[in-house]
């Protein structure tokens, strides 16, 4: 049985994907347990592809799924969550920057009970170290209060791309989950919330790389337009809990 999927979405990565892909087989191998790395190819012109198959030669359980044209973060995440087959699931980002070593921290919370674990750059705790860059820091900052505002009170990061699920949980959200951009994270929280997840928000170690595919000039806007769409379902009923859960 598979213990572990990580799903990375990948768009344009051939630079800062190898050497993600060799950190995560890398320490994973040596835990000893069965994993599988799924890289979602959403719609990369570069070379992506290619790497992630040169490593797959020599790296079993790992595997790409790839399509075109470019379709969003959240479909890329969505689609590799539904081909995954671990007990529990982990989307982490092609970058890197949340450490996987920091999914001792995720797995013990869902051991301990959560149905979901969330990385959080944002959370106060002494013991963590967040390097971002201090216009970025400020832009996350004034989303998330535009997020607890209008949908999810609570939370203090919404937006790490750190996140686990139990198999089930997973492809219940996900089966249901329909934003594509940069703002998906707020509706997987919002329908985790709906349908009475738990969900844990945990203090991970972050570090900036340079190459992230946020523009912020141009995302911003694009993620507040999602965000009011999330908002607006919700006061409409969109994302209704499932019969029969409580």
């Amino acid at each position: 049985m598979t213990e572990l999927s990580v799903i990375i979405p990948a768009f344009n990565e051939e630079a800062r994907l190898p050497r993600t892909l060799d950190s995560v087989y890398t320490y994973l191998s040596k835990r000893g347990t069965a994993f599988e790395i799924i890289v979602v190819d959403d719609g990369s012109t570069d070379h992506t592809v290619d790497e992630v198959e040169t490593f797959a030669e020599t790296h079993p359980n790992v595997r790409v799924i790839q399509y075109a044209p470019n379709q969003g973060k959240g479909y890329a995440v969505r689609t590799g969550m539904l081909a995954a087959r671990g007990a529990n699931v982990l989307f982490n980002d092609a970058d890197g920057a949340s450490p996987i070593e920091e999914i001792v921290k995720l797995e013990k919370s869902i051991a301990d009970g959560a149905d979901i674990a969330i990385g959080s750059r944002a959370k106060p705790d002494q013991t963590r170290k967040v390097e971002a860059l201090v216009y970025r820091k400020y832009i996350g900052n004034t989303f998330n209060l535009l997020v607890r505002g209008l949908v999810l009170p609570g939370y203090h990061d919404t937006q790490c791309g750190f996140k686990m699920f139990r198999h089930k949980v997973a492809q219940d959200i996900f089966s249901v989950s329909a934003m594509n951009g940069f703002a998906f994270d707020v509706e997987l929280l919002y329908i985790a919330r709906l349908r009475h997840y738990k969900v844990d928000e945990i203090a991970i170690n972050w570090t900036n790389i340079d190459g992230s595919k946020v523009n912020v000039l141009t995302d911003s806007p694009k993620m507040l337009v999602e965000l009011l769409k999330v908002a607006v379902g919700a006061w409409f009923g969109k994302y209704r809990p499932l019969r029969g859960r409580k």
